[in-house]
Parts: C-alpha cells; sequence; structure tokens
C-alpha cells in the first residue's frame, strides 16, 4: 500500500513538475500575445474588407481619422503578420492580401526603375516631388519578411526591381554610401545624407532580404559591407559619445562655426547603431578583423550609453528621455518614445548576457508603459512620468506593428 502510495505521489510531482511552464515559457507566451493584441488592434480598428488592406491613421481609441493607407505604415503591417503567422496561420492570409494590395497600389515605376508611393487616398497616389530613403528602404520592409517566410518566388521580381530602383536612385558613386533623398527632377539631393540614410536601409530590409535571398546575395553584399564601413568610420562620435544623426555630403558630421554638432540626437539611434554592429560582426561576409571591430565598438555604444544621465530619477526602470543635445547631454525632450526601447532591448539582447538584468528592466518598463490595457495597441509616447500621451496616434505614416515585432523577432531568437 505505502509503494502504491509513493508512486502515485511519485507521478503526480513529476506530472506537476512537467505541466508547469518554465520562465522561458512563460516569456514566450508574453510573447506571443503582446504581438496578437498589438496585430489585433489594427484588424479590430483599421482593416478594410472592400480595400484588402489597412488604413493607416487610427487614433488613441481605435477611430480611423483619414482614408490614407501609407506604404511605410502598410509595409511595417506585413511585416509584423507575416512573423507572427507563426503564431496564428491566418495572419500570412492577411500579409499576402496586404502585400498584393501594396503591388497593385502603392509601387509605380519611372525611368530609374521601380520606386514606393507615400500614400494612396480614395485610389489616387499623394504626389511626390522627392523621394526619401526612409519610406523608400521601409517600403521593402513588409515585402522582404513575408519572402523569408513563404520564398514564395513570385515575390523576387517586386523585390529586386525595387531593390535595383533604390539603389539607383540614392547610392553615391564617388563617395559611397547612399544620400537621404533624391529629387524626381534633379536627382541625388546635395545635404542630405544622414546617420539613417546609412542605417535604415540595412536595418529595414537589406539584411533582412540578403539573409532570406541567399541565390541572390550579391545584389545586397557590396551596399551592406559599404554602408557598415561608412557608419564604422562616421556613425559614432568618441568626443560627444553620441551617434552623428546629419551628415556633410563628404560623410562627416555636419557642424556649426564654433565647431559643436548643428543637430539633435536620440538615445534609440546610439542604441540601433550598436544593435546594427553587433549584428555585422557575425557577416561571414566581413573578415575576421573587420568583425571584431564591429563588435567592439558595438559594445562600446552600449556601455557607454547606459551610464549617461538618460535615466528619469537616474533609474534605469524610469526608462529614459527623447532627445538629447550632443554637445552638452542636455535633455531637450522628456518624452518617453516606444521605439527607442525598443531599440534598446534588441542591442541588449545581442550583448552576449552582460546586460540581462538590464534588459530585463527594460522589457518590463516596454510592456507596463506602451501597451494600452484598455483600447488595445500601444503607444507612441509616454511622458516623463510615464503617463500615456493619447493624443499622438495609435497608427499613422509609419507607427504599425513593425518595431515591437522585431523586437520579439530578436528576444524569441534567445
Amino acid at each position: 500500500m505505502k509503494i502504491k502510495y509513493f508512486t502515485i505521489l511519485l507521478t503526480s510531482l513529476l506530472f506537476f513538475r512537467c505541466s508547469k511552464p518554465s520562465e522561458k515559457e512563460k516569456v514566450t507566451d508574453l510573447y506571443e500575445q503582446q504581438a496578437k493584441q498589438l496585430i489585433g488592434f489594427f484588424d479590430d480598428h483599421a482593416w478594410s474588407e472592400e480595400l484588402g488592406t489597412y488604413y493607416s491613421e487610427i487614433d488613441n481609441e481605435g477611430k480611423v481619422v483619414s482614408n490614407k493607407v501609407y506604404t511605410v505604415a502598410t509595409s511595417r503591417l506585413i511585416y509584423g503578420l507575416s512573423f507572427a503567422s507563426k503564431y496564428d496561420p491566418a495572419y500570412l492570409e492577411k500579409a499576402q492580401k496586404v502585400a498584393e494590395f501594396q503591388k497593385q497600389n502603392l509601387i509605380g515605376k519611372s525611368d530609374k526603375g521601380s520606386f514606393s508611393h507615400s500614400f494612396i487616398e480614395e485610389e489616387k497616389a499623394g504626389i511626390q516631388s522627392t523621394l526619401d530613403v526612409w519610406q523608400q528602404a521601409y517600403g521593402l520592409c513588409g515585402l522582404s519578411e513575408l519572402y523569408r517566410q513563404t520564398k514564395n518566388p513570385e515575390l523576387l521580381p517586386i523585390l529586386h526591381e525595387l531593390h535595383q530602383g533604390f539603389i539607383a536612385r540614392f547610392r553615391d558613386t564617388e563617395k559611397g554610401g547612399l544620400w537621404g533623398n533624391y529629387d524626381v527632377e534633379k536627382g541625388q539631393v546635395s545635404g542630405s545624407k544622414s546617420l539613417q540614410s546609412l542605417m535604415y536601409p540595412l536595418t529595414a530590409y537589406m539584411i533582412n532580404l540578403w539573409e532570406a535571398d541567399q541565390e541572390h546575395k550579391e545584389l545586397y553584399e557590396g551596399q551592406i559591407k559599404e554602408n557598415l564601413s561608412l557608419l564604422y568610420q562616421y556613425g559614432w562620435n568618441q568626443n560627444t559619445e553620441w551617434v552623428n544623426v546629419q551628415l556633410n555630403d563628404d560623410w562627416s558630421p555636419k557642424i556649426k562655426e564654433d565647431g559643436t554638432m548643428d543637430f539633435t540626437v536620440t538615445v534609440g539611434h546610439n542604441f540601433q547603431l550598436s544593435a546594427l554592429l553587433l549584428r555585422a560582426s557575425k557577416f561571414e561576409f566581413l573578415d575576421h578583423e573587420t568583425q571584431e571591430h564591429y563588435k567592439k565598438l558595438g559594445q562600446q555604444i552600449i556601455d557607454i550609453t547606459l551610464k549617461k544621465d538618460i535615466f528619469n530619477q537616474q533609474k534605469i526602470q524610469k526608462g529614459f528621455y527623447s532627445e538629447f543635445d550632443p554637445n552638452t547631454s542636455k535633455v531637450l525632450d522628456d518624452r518617453k518614445t516606444w521605439w527607442q526601447h525598443a531599440e534598446a532591448i534588441i542591442a541588449l539582447s545581442l550583448y552576449e548576457g552582460k546586460y540581462s538584468d538590464e534588459e530585463h528592466l527594460f522589457e518590463q518598463y516596454f510592456f507596463d508603459t506602451f501597451v494600452d490595457r484598455k483600447y488595445g495597441g500601444e503607444y507612441f509616447y509616454a511622458s516623463k512620468d510615464d503617463q500615456p500621451i493619447t493624443s499622438e496616434l495609435k497608427g499613422s505614416i509609419g507607427k504599425s506593428t513593425y518595431h515591437t515585432i522585431e523586437m520579439i523577432r530578436f528576444l524569441n531568437k534567445k
């Protein structure tokens, strides 16, 4: 009898131990829940069955405030839906519908090749005299992730056309890298180079597409390598210990007559550059010495940034402010921004465990502060004291599902 009772007890304990979710499982479930609730906000409020896509401008409570469908917001929804299809296969069908809308309505052609319209409204594309790197790069973001998930060969022609049109318009054939703006009549715009014109094309689509489209990797490797080299040389300022945001045509930082930096900076761009360099330190097409240089600088930027006076009440669990003067490190905007904290979490996740405690605090802060438990979705800004700023749209020209789901993607890799 005692042996039988012991066997039952042992079996029960083993069942309890096996059925109780581990901390890793709990965290993974949290990421899935957050991805689903974010997509659910747009599904519930922004989807148009008639159009077969989502409206882009959505207010705090979910009201559609215009009929515009923006390329960046649309592309970022395709990205989110494509990645999150691992949680719900129905998302993939939605991603394919939205991708079809993008191909039919948001992509144009000229003698320089394919490009993305900024938006469409009432079946008419917005007229653009200038194309910018941000919108053109993110125009490829969603289709690249959709291809990574499906390997649908029908996506490759439009991806290649958009990529080749992008390079034809923006690449600086003399100094290397990419211009920030392209005038449709006059060509590349002097004075438009920036940290973003080097960094965003890589983080928005080029690295993802390179990973997914290895058969045509030569289309991307040269530009990735070139941009990384320029970012390593000119993206980080060892004197100010901030990124160089605005750059001259020769890639030197823009300065005032007194020699000080002529731009403002964000903490998020510090972290975004560090994350990109840490990712690049594992690219096999780079030599070992270059990989090590990128890894060292990527880690150094994180080390330095975390020591800065960027936190409310000097506490990391209170989040960090949005904007600073690089010359004095004075706070210029004490709001907290959702995308910047997402970039910080990605960067720390790539630092091989050194800042796991800080990463956990950032994650907790992110989900506690930016997720709206009442209306769904997430806030763009929180105040200095972590109150949601509800006047800012939850869906806009560039805000939909990208930064949060990209963050979840990197966290899942761990």
